[in-house]
């Protein structure tokens, strides 16, 4: 007889689980949920302020819907969000703006909706004022569920365009001390080279002049003058490109080669020219500098113009003292 009694509690007990289970609650205490001001609104908003400190809300969360929580900008959270049952609700977070989005998610064992209404987690998170938001979210039908709500701080807000203003004025007066250092500095290279240019012919100058010329379809490569400056060997070589092509000419690179021991770029090379890009039956001009020691001092070099586009031209010209 005994046995049979225990067999029918124990049945009681699996039967009854289910229900127990389903129609769980936050661990809250009642006094705790005092503090919980319910929203009632679809889109409610909250205004923030710096005294505040634990900000503690009750809001209904419909199944399949999501619920939204807007901030002002320059709001982040200083943690993740901390939720009481992960089973129930489920949170993705986007930031600049900050804006967390939260959905209920439905139970396995629940064959119906209905079964989980009622059904309650909380979910927690810090914000970098400063503040604590502890939410209650209770699962609702989809009339009596709230969709968003949007949080305001006006304190914070005037704080941020104040501070934001004096970044701004503090970059206006960066931006000007950045300038006038650059032409400060400007000045003290040019002042330098000049310097150097001067010395440099003092010790040692040679240049040639030649006329060199190379073509490749339309599009020719000229050179008529090499210079080797100061005993610490500077070479200069002077180009130009001209363009006979009926479509335009695009440069992608120019580089010189030393041709003592074969063919081998000069890898501190500089070049400069007025244009990358030239049409029909236009000219431009360039230059190209690099430093060499006694070492590897060659006395014929070879300038390399490469197109960036179309026909992927090269063209190639031999220069010489």
């Amino acid at each position: 007889m005994m046995k049979s009694v225990l067999v029918i509690e124990i049945a009681a007990i699996v039967l009854l689980f289910p229900v127990f289970f389903l129609s769980g609650r936050s661990l809250i205490s009642e006094k705790d949920m005092a503090k919980f001001i319910p929203i009632t609104e679809k889109v409610a908003v909250i205004t923030i302020q710096n005294s505040d400190t634990v900000i503690y809300r009750t809001v209904n969360i419909a199944l399949g819907e999501v619920f939204v929580f807007e901030f002002p900008e320059n709001i982040s959270l200083t943690e993740t969000p901390t939720v009481g049952d992960a089973a129930l609700l489920k949170i993705e977070v986007e930031t600049e703006p900050l804006k967390m989005k939260v959905w209920a998610l439905m139970f396995e064992e629940a064959s119906e909706e209905a079964l989980m209404y009622g059904l309650s987690s909380n979910v927690q998170f810090k914000i970098n004022s400063g503040q604590t938001f502890i939410f209650n979210f209770v699962v609702r039908p989809s009339e009596e569920a709230g969709n968003r709500i949007i949080f305001s701080y006006p304190e914070w807000e005037t704080s941020n365009k104040a501070v934001n203003k004096h970044l701004e004025m503090l970059r206006k007066e960066l931006e000007e001390k950045y300038e006038k250092r650059a032409e400060e500095i400007e000045k003290e290279i040019e002042t330098r080279m000049t310097g150097m240019m001067a010395k440099s012919f003092s010790e040692f100058f040679q240049c040639s002049s030649y006329s060199a010329r190379t073509e490749r379809e339309l599009v020719f490569l000229r050179s008529d003058r090499i210079c080797k400056i100061g005993k610490n060997a500077m070479v200069a070589v002077n180009f130009s490109v001209k363009n006979r092509y009926r479509q335009r000419f695009h440069i992608d690179s120019v580089k010189i080669y030393s041709t003592k021991g074969g063919k081998v770029e000069i890898d501190n090379a500089r070049y400069h020219i007025d244009k990358f890009s030239m049409q029909f039956d236009e000219t431009v001009s360039g230059g190209i500098a690099f430093k060499i020691s006694d070492e590897d001092y060659s006395r014929e070099y070879i300038i390399e113009v490469t197109e960036s586009a179309g026909k992927k031209r090269k063209l190639e010209l031999k220069v010489s003292f």
